[in-house]
């Protein structure tokens, strides 16, 4: 008895010292649990599970090492229900976090096509606006037309053009940089000091909502750290090209950190006009300001908030009567393709415990917005000395000028509550947009429009992920979303106002998806994913369309994805198969009113009927070497849009469709070789290509494919890198827009008029780095 009693005692003893420590491990930007995490003490150690929980048998007080991949690795006493907040790094492995989605999650186990450019991507491509990355990104398109890329389509679904009598600012490719949400606004796209881009393509709306049905941009910056530093880039290039931006981040008290930035950036426009004998009609002259605070005073909140103003005071005059293309123009008043943004984020994270944490994003944003050019694209000594029109005998002056400007308003509030493995939310947005044209308009018929948008945006999601076992998980969200819309609209004739127009409408609009995921091993994974995406219905304002044409129905697509993914420590594969279906599929088209006149354009959106598209995107990376790395994609797209008809005038229909979608290249795709030696010296060259495809909805006119090479080499001293840099460096000229219309007097005949791509462009860059 007495052996027993004395056996006992430490027994007891060991279990008081050595006891059962539990918490959880989250995410520090966005408090979400992390998977996989790596816990370990002398010689025991353990994993955080789906929910981000762990279990350990330690004493109190023992050093407990937390390690995952894209994380830093941290120490820490251990205690009893511990909340282990983990720091986000850089690094230059495939191990690639997503943020985008509800949850954090790596680009391995994401089940969706996702293209990541990472900080070291955004360099080597050109680190200067969205528009330069576009090209490696598999089925995705962008449309010409203004100075910056601001409408883009993925796999074949996206807006064209946004101008006056097109409808409401609803648009099918989300476009979101640091939780504020600028769809349809991409000209503030800038790169400077972005951390990550992430695309993904496929419907998005049971997560992001209407903005979302074909995929979501979304532009991260770099989150204040608690280290000191500071940053310096400047460029000098060709068309008087220069780039200075700057960045510092410092520590203010222990838990704040404050990052500041600043680009300021510059170049010709790649024109020279005649008529007004100057090299800057087009002009890029743009300006970005952020400021970005992190404020996490103990390890259950995280606050981070964002300032931003772009200002991007850009010339527009890229087209010209006689479709040369020595980039030379002809116009005599001068257009205007402005932006500038005011936005503001706030992202709250905050753990109530070791299951539950609460998520709230709000974000506001003022834009204002101005598309201005020469309707006619030259002067009356051009149309005289090329085409006999005389204003004296003909009686009239062949001049036309376009002006829209357009004010938006948006505020949303999002709350989120996730809770283990399952995440409810809702959503509110209010959105208002002013839109004022003034011109020679609809044949002159108006001189002036003034159009009101008045958008409520209410939604409620939810998600939850099921585990069948460790290597087998379904992955379940949905979306039900209403919006009302409430348009007014007011116009001005030469004599008379014109009836207004106003409008009501409500939807209700669900969207959902399902993935069912196979973690094959710890390098391969695969997935088989079902979704519905929808985009919000609307009003056309154009004040002479008929009943029948104004409004248009909510647009749905369903998709399906079948995914393959292998990432190991010197590649990685991803591989996509989908087919989608479009379903009162919205299609935006125009007709040139009045011959002779190139400004009586009527534009508005109409549903066709139904569309389908297919294909497949293909990413891959090879380190071969230590100093050899090479990166390629490829995008196969087919599509069909079924035929529709439209009210081309008073008396005529047109008919639509019964082919592939417009801005849908059947093949696209990148290649690219990075060399970098020990010594500091690098150099890389890539290829990009893009297939043909249709201008538009409302005409045939086809572009014509193309390749484009870039080449870039130069040498890193110390924490200086100097980088010589060529774009389109054999000078191709490729078109990204097509008009057709009749523009030449006496007869205006139709023809296809097109706007061309930046020519050759080289420059040198420095960075320096403290």
């Amino acid at each position: 008895m007495n052996y027993i009693t004395r056996l006992c005692i430490p027994l007891h003893f060991i279990s008081i010292i050595s006891a059962q420590i539990s918490g959880i491990v989250l995410d520090a930007y966005s408090a979400q649990p992390i998977e996989g995490v790596n816990i370990t003490s002398v010689d025991l150690g353990t994993s955080t599970n789906a929910d981000g929980e762990f279990q350990l048998n330690v004493n109190e007080r023992s050093i407990l090492q937390f390690s995952h991949i894209g994380y830093y690795t941290i120490e820490l006493a251990a205690i009893n229900e511990m909340v282990v907040i983990l720091e986000e790094k850089v690094i230059d492995t495939e191990e690639i976090i997503v943020y985008a989605g509800l949850t954090d999650e790596t680009l391995q186990r994401i089940a969706s096509s996702v293209t990541v450019f990472t900080k070291r991507d955004i360099t080597e491509n050109g680190g200067e606006h969205f528009q330069f990355l576009t090209d490696y990104i598999p089925n995705f398109n962008w449309t010409g037309g203004t100075s910056r890329p601001r409408y883009f389509q993925i796999r074949g679904v996206g807006e064209r053009s946004h101008y006056f009598g097109e409808g409401p600012p609803n648009f099918s490719v989300g476009f979101v940089l640091d939780d504020i949400d600028l769809s349809g606004l991409g000209m503030a796209g800038i790169l400077h000091d972005i951390e990550q881009v992430e695309v993904f393509k496929g419907p998005q709306s049971s997560v992001y909502g209407p903005n979302t049905m074909a995929g979501l941009i979304m532009l991260r910056s770099t989150t204040p750290q608690d280290s000191f530093e500071s940053n310096l880039t400047a460029t000098y290039g060709s068309d008087n090209h220069y780039r200075l931006g700057l960045v510092s981040n410092v520590k203010i008290i222990r838990g704040l950190s404050l990052r500041v930035s600043g680009l300021k950036n510059y170049s010709d426009g790649f024109r020279e006009n005649i008529s007004k004998n100057t090299t800057n009609s087009n002009k890029r002259d743009e300006l970005l300001l952020r400021t970005k605070l992190k404020y996490q005073p103990n390890e259950k909140l995280v606050l981070v908030g964002t300032v931003m103003i772009a200002n991007l005071d850009n010339g527009y005059d890229a087209w010209a009567p006689d479709n040369n293309q020595d980039f030379t123009t002809y116009s005599n008043d001068q257009g205007q393709d402005s932006q500038k943004s005011t936005a503001f984020s706030l992202r709250a994270n905050l753990v109530l415990s070791n299951r539950v944490t609460l998520t709230s994003i709000t974000s506001f944003s003022e834009t204002d917005l101005t598309h201005s050019y020469d309707g006619d694209w030259a002067d009356d000594t051009y149309w005289y000395d090329n085409h006999d029109f005389d204003p004296e005998v003909e009686g009239w002056s062949y001049e036309f000028f376009d002006s829209n400007a357009k004010n938006r308003t948006s505020l949303t509030q999002e709350l989120r509550a996730s809770i283990g493995s399952f995440i409810i939310g809702g959503y509110y947005k209010h959105l208002k947009e002013q839109d004022n044209a003034s011109g020679y308009l609809f044949s002159g018929l108006v001189t002036e429009g003034t159009g009101v948008y008045d958008f409520n945006v209410l939604a409620g999601y939810a998600q939850y992920a099921y585990y069948f076992s460790s290597v087998l998980r379904l992955i379940g969200n949905f979306r039900y979303e209403t919006n009302e819309i409430i348009y007014n609209g007011t116009y001005l004739g030469y004599d008379a106002a014109l009836p207004p127009v106003e409008f009501d409408l409500e939807h209700g609009m669900l969207g959902f998806k399902g993935a069912l995921q196979y973690q094959d091993d710890q390098f391969t994974s695969y997935y088989l994913s079902f979704a519905q995406g929808y985009k919000s219905g609307g009003v056309n304002q154009q004040p002479f369309l008929g009943k029948k044409n104004r409004p248009f129905k909510p647009e749905y697509i369903q998709n399906m994805e079948l995914g393959f993914k292998r990432m190991m420590d010197n590649y990685s594969d991803r591989l996509t198969v989908f087919i989608g279906n479009r379903r009162d599929q919205q299609v935006s088209v125009s007709s040139q009113q009045v011959s002779g006149d190139p400004n009586s354009f009527y534009y508005f959106t109409s549903n066709a009927g139904s569309g389908r598209l297919g294909g497949l995107e293909w990413d891959h990376d090879h380190v071969i070497t230590s100093n050899v790395r090479l990166t390629a994609s490829l995008g196969y797209l087919d599509t069909k849009v079924e035929e529709f008809s439209y009210q081309m005038d008073s008396t005529t229909i047109g008919i639509g469709g019964n082919r592939a979608a417009a801005m849908a290249p059947k093949l696209t795709g990148s290649f690219g070789f990075d060399w970098r030696d020990k010594s500091g010296l690098f150099a890389r060259t890539d290829l990009t290509y893009k297939d043909n495809y249709y201008f538009s909805d409302s005409h045939n006119q086809i572009s014509n494919s193309y390749f484009l090479i870039n080449l870039s080499f130069g040498k890193t001293i110390d924490a200086a890198t100097i980088t010589f840099w060529a774009r389109n460096i054999f000078d191709k000229r490729y078109a990204i827009r097509g008009f057709y219309f009749g523009l030449i007097p006496p007869d205006y005949p139709d023809e296809l008029w097109l706007s061309y791509g930046d020519p050759r462009q080289i420059g040198l860059t420095f960075d320096y780095k403290l």
